[in-house]
């Protein structure tokens, strides 16, 4: 039992939005943010972070506004007195800073720190190693995708064409962003001497870089070739490898979504059939 209350009130009642600043001058104004005893998670842009204790200056939930960030810069000045704020304008000789007490602008001869030309005012971003891996990692995706392809080399003139779809499905990896799965495609392409079909299976994995962000993946496995012309047919299976980068989108519903250019080779000698083109994916978190 007294295990049971110390769990509880080791808790505090969600923050449904605060300013949390980081030791590096870095702030972020967030959303539900929860505290505990070693760490603080909330949810900011969408995604899930935790941050331990160590590493926060301050929580101050009397900050309100949209998700955003801005970064506190310090200046001592001739006369001994400090500021510390968020610069909000820089001219030739002066600086507007915003502080805990109103907006202050500074006459550039009279800061003595002279740290005034190595202010970065860019909004801050947060590390990817502060992202909830846990959260990550339980979230199966699954999904369909259509594509077309240009194929390359001695192939472009049989079948300069083939298109079709299939199904994927995925889930994160424990490092952040990664991700690893499986896909099932068909493509058709018609040709002068017949019809060419490609029944593909690969396991592949790859990495994203936020819920709107590049993406790209590596993978390898297994395609069924199958050719007709007329009555006469012939079928082999070959060893693929497959590339692919894009942008990718995840919405707050949890829907995957992504366009990229993927290059496909079916490896069989001299006679490979390499193929290049766009693919559209999307998916449902599970």
């Amino acid at each position: 039992m007294t295990l049971l209350l110390s769990s509880l009130f080791s808790h505090t009642p969600p923050l449904h939005a605060t300013e949390i600043l980081l030791k590096s001058g870095d702030a972020f104004l967030v959303n539900e943010a929860i505290e505990t005893t070693s760490e603080i998670s909330f949810v900011w842009k969408d995604e899930k972070y935790k941050i331990p204790r160590a590493e926060i200056q301050r929580v101050d939930p009397r900050k309100k506004g949209p998700d955003s960030s801005y970064r506190y810069s310090e200046f001592q000045l001739s006369d001994g007195t400090a500021l510390r704020g968020v610069v909000v304008d820089k001219k030739e000789s002066k600086i507007t800073l915003k502080t805990e007490l109103g907006f202050v602008e500074l006459d550039k001869t009279k800061i003595a720190s002279n740290n005034f030309d190595d202010i970065n005012d860019s909004p801050p971003s947060l590390p990817n190693r502060y992202l909830d891996t846990f959260n990550q990692k339980q979230v199966w995706k699954v999904g369909i995708s259509t594509s077309g392809f240009s194929s390359l080399g001695v192939w472009s003139h049989s079948y300069p064409i083939t298109y079709g779809g299939g199904f994927f499905i995925e889930r994160y990896a424990v490092a952040p962003l990664w991700f690893y799965g499986f896909s099932s495609d068909l493509t058709y392409g018609p040709g002068k001497s017949g019809n060419l079909s490609i029944f593909s299976q690969a396991f592949y994995f790859g990495k994203s870089y936020g819920k709107s962000s590049p993406y790209w993946l590596l993978g390898a496995g297994g395609s069924s070739l199958s050719r007709s012309d007329g009555d006469e047919r012939s079928s082999a299976i070959t060893p693929d490898a497959i590339f692919e980068f894009g942008w990718s989108w995840e919405t707050k519903t949890q829907h995957l979504i992504r366009l990229g250019i993927r290059s496909q080779c079916n490896i069989e000698g001299e006679s490979s059939l390499c193929r290049a083109g766009i693919r559209f994916s999307w998916g449902l978190s599970i």
